[in-house]
């Protein structure tokens, strides 16, 4: 059976573009929202203004207003720009536009969850009538788990307690959540960090996500350095992301292991479930 809304979770390097983009091409009614994409629930490498913001970064930017506008929506009294698919050399409107992600501690713990909760709610509401297809990526689990681990410093329970507060918020018989789960986290890790390189060699997807982790309170905190600490990391988080599931989607939940099945029998799985 099919459902209207797909949420694709996993760690890096599991298989979920991969997954999103076959379901996308077996459901092709059904909207994808990819990471960066402006999406009616996540904000991930999207920034998110005020109006008075976004007119003075039109201001500061006059040459890539056209495109600004173009990879823009306002909702509400704030303005959601997907700034990364906007193409420029002028490294420094990234860099401004990276600080108005809801990511990386940039807002308080409790103004990141009423953005959060009050995105899902708004849409689940909208959706009970039009009921449109969606396939979401890295929309539930990725993102927000990190920031609640990394930035707030939450504890377990106090993690499962804001899904529950997100459960509720959804219209659960519509969703059908699926994570994809790697046989062996250290090997699924060694196989990203070779594979995202760029054209000299170097691997700067790792150097990025570890700068990443060791530099946040709570890498700080635990002194993480190593490769090791990035899968202590990602073990963590695989049982957080569990007893969520236990608790609050184990009968709205498909789990497949990563990368073990060809796509056709990963899309078999999915529909037939």
């Amino acid at each position: 059976m099919t459902y209207p809304y797909y949420f694709i979770e996993g760690i890096p390097g599991s298989g979920k573009s991969t997954l999103a983009a076959a379901l996308s091409r077996n459901l092709p009614y059904y909207r994808q929202y990819r990471e960066g994409d402006i999406s009616p629930v996540e904000l991930a490498w999207c920034s998110y203004m005020t109006q008075d913001d976004y007119a003075d970064i039109l201001r500061r930017f006059p040459a890539l207003e056209p495109e600004i506008r173009a990879h823009s929506v306002a909702e509400e009294a704030n303005v959601i720009t997907a700034y990364t698919q906007i193409h420029t050399k002028d490294a420094s409107f990234y860099d401004q536009m990276s600080q108005f992600e809801i990511y990386a501690g940039r807002r308080d713990v409790n103004s990141f969850r009423e953005i959060v909760l009050r995105r899902f709610t708004t849409f689940f509401a909208a959706e009970r009538t039009a009921r449109h297809g969606s396939i979401f990526e890295c929309s539930l689990f990725q993102n927000i788990v990190e920031e609640l681990i990394l930035f707030a410093e939450y504890e377990d329970a106090q993690i499962l307690a804001f899904y529950q507060e997100l459960f509720a918020c959804m219209d659960q018989e519509t969703v059908c959540l699926i994570r994809l789960r790697p046989a062996d986290i250290a090997e699924n890790i060694r196989h990203i960090k070779q594979e995202r390189v760029n054209e000299q060699g170097e691997e700067i997807w790792y150097r990025m996500m570890l700068e990443y982790l060791c530099n946040s309170p709570y890498g700080r905190h635990h002194g993480f350095s190593s490769f090791e600490d990035l899968l202590l990391h990602f073990s963590r988080r695989i049982r957080i992301e569990d007893n969520i599931i236990a608790q609050l989607f184990r009968c709205r939940c498909l789990e497949l292991p990563s990368k073990a099945f060809s796509t056709e029998e990963l899309i078999a799985s999915v529909l037939e479930n």
